[in-house]
């Protein structure tokens, strides 16, 4: 049963068609790593969020500098 708005257009019966391994939404290798952040506060995809979006930060203030 879906229980959020959105579904995974890579996710076959529960497989990642892309990492041919079991689905685990913002783990490495899918398609919303670093792009999203998740309410799991273990999703590796949060830190990388967290990188990512400081970098656009930096890149909009002209800051060149990396912290």
């Amino acid at each position: 049963m879906n229980q959020g708005g959105w579904s995974c257009p890579h996710d076959v019966e529960g497989m990642c068609d892309i990492i041919h391994k079991e689905c685990d939404p913002g783990d490495r290798g899918c398609v919303l790593y670093g792009k999203a952040k998740f309410s799991c506060e273990d999703s590796p995809s949060n830190e990388a969020f967290e990188k990512r979006m400081e970098r656009k930060m930096r890149e909009m203030l002209g800051d060149d500098t990396k912290a």
